[in-house]
């Protein structure tokens, strides 16, 4: 033995016996166990196994990681934008911050589900973003249905759009509304929970036969049978058809039911299978103010008595002026002191005239045919006279009479054929009623009570 190896072998227990040491050799021995576990068969490798240290992990109970710039959330975000008068979805989107090729690809996927010819004024969309870009456009164009356009997600596809729409669904069921005239036919009926759709169509049925401005009278009775709508809560989200009314101006009742006749036309009709609708309206102008009535008075510009076979109607300059019925014009154009004029053949020898209008509905010419409600006019002051106002006559076989007499013609009656059919369906709606809550005025006060126990819900 050399005298190096002498000297080692002497010194050997003391190098051992430190600590640095002993975790040096356990360290190596626990390299020769797991080198001896992956070769069992006992075979020897050239192969030096290096132990490397372990790889840094997160420490993810750090309160601060949001605060890092790595781990900042994206700016989430959305904005309500609606569509102008004359406006397009394009341009509108393009003014909340896209471009021009994005918002075209919006509209192409929106288009799958909504025609934009269908958008109108006053609209409004819910346009998401992160940061500064789009990503979703919510459209709800009814309470039953609500589109969804989304952009693509998967890399590589972000200039794709999707969409789809929900259909809400809603339960339907029948109310009924029953009153008296307190302090007009629209307040006393929402009052008691009609919605204005039901109201307004109310209206329409009667507008032939009725003067709401003079007719109606503190005490007149009246009915309105409806469906509504409600959601899971049982909130009225929706008006559904007006199936029946009833109605006693001047103590006169008159009642209508719903019915669909054979080409599918709905219109409403009395017991007797005559239509609500008559020949000619008796008011042309809706909401205006009776000025002069039918019969012999002082003229306000010619200072003398002198007939005044027709009507007169105060209204706004530029007012909307109905035609009282279908038929032919016979002329529009300036008429003596009529100023602006138009007369209307109808059928059964009966001509309607209007007085010192402002101007012509477009198309409205001699020889145009007109239908029942449309627009031919507008209120003026052309001619003699002293204010905006609409002068109307009812000729009948040449002679004037009273519009005021045009509230006592019938309906078109349904033809024989269609009878049983409206029967059976007044018959259904009959019943509807008979199982229906009621919604009543109580008879001391203006408050509404219920004629059983609750509202359906």
């Amino acid at each position: 033995m050399t005298p190096i190896l002498s000297e080692l072998s002497h010194r050997l227990p003391d190098v051992l016996h430190r600590p640095r040491v002993r975790k040096g050799l356990m360290a190596a021995a626990a390299v020769l166990v797991v080198a001896a576990v992956a070769m069992p068969d006992g075979s020897q490798s050239s192969v030096v196994s290096e132990v490397l240290p372990p790889e840094p992990t997160l420490d993810i109970s750090r309160f601060d990681m949001a605060l890092d710039a790595d781990f900042a959330a994206p700016a989430l975000s959305s904005r309500t934008v609606e569509l102008k008068p004359g406006d397009n979805l394009g341009p509108m989107l393009q003014r909340a911050g896209m471009s021009g090729g994005d918002a075209h690809r919006l509209v192409q996927a929106f288009s799958e589900e909504f025609s934009p010819r269908r958008l109108r004024a006053g609209q409004s969309f819910d346009l998401h973003f992160d940061g500064d870009t789009v990503t979703d456009l919510t459209f709800k164009p009814s309470v039953e249905k609500t589109v969804f356009v989304s952009r693509a997600q998967s890399s590589g596809e972000s200039d794709a759009w999707s969409a789809h729409s929900v259909e809400a669904e809603f339960r339907y069921e029948t109310l009924s509304v029953r009153s008296e005239v307190r302090n007009s036919l629209y307040v006393d009926a929402t009052r008691l929970g009609a919605p204005d759709k039901v109201v307004a169509q109310f209206a329409n049925i009667y507008e032939y036969s009725v003067d709401f401005q003079r007719d109606i009278q503190p005490g007149d009775a009246f009915e309105i049978f409806f469906e509504v709508a409600r959601d899971h809560n049982g909130d009225i989200v929706k008006a559904g058809d007006l199936l029946y009314t009833s109605f006693s101006p001047r103590g006169k009742t008159t009642d209508y039911w719903l019915f669909q006749d054979a080409k599918g036309r709905e219109n409403y009709y009395d017991e007797k299978g005559k239509t609500a609708k008559r020949k000619l309206r008796a008011t042309p102008v809706n909401g205006a103010r009776l000025s002069s009535s039918y019969g012999k008075r002082k003229h306000p510009i010619l200072g003398y008595r002198k007939m005044h076979a027709g009507v007169d109607f105060a209204a706004p300059r530029g007012t909307p002026i109905l035609a009282a019925g279908s038929g032919t014009v016979e002329r529009a154009n300036r008429y003596g002191s009529f100023g602006n004029y138009i007369r209307i053949r109808h059928t059964d020898g009966y001509k309607t005239a209007y007085a010192h209008l402002k101007g012509f509905a477009r198309g409205v010419k001699k020889g145009a045919y007109v239908k029942q409600d449309q627009v031919i006019g507008y209120v003026g002051t052309t001619g003699r006279s002293t204010g905006p106002h609409l002068h109307y006559e009812v000729h009948h076989h040449g002679k004037k009479i009273n519009p005021r007499r045009l509230s006592q013609l019938s309906g078109k009656p349904l033809s024989k054929a269609q009878r049983p059919a409206f029967d059976a369906r007044r018959a259904e709606i009959e019943a509807m009623r008979a199982s229906t809550t009621v919604v009543e005025a109580a008879p001391a006060t203006d408050s509404a009570v219920l004629s059983s126990a609750a509202l359906p819900r």
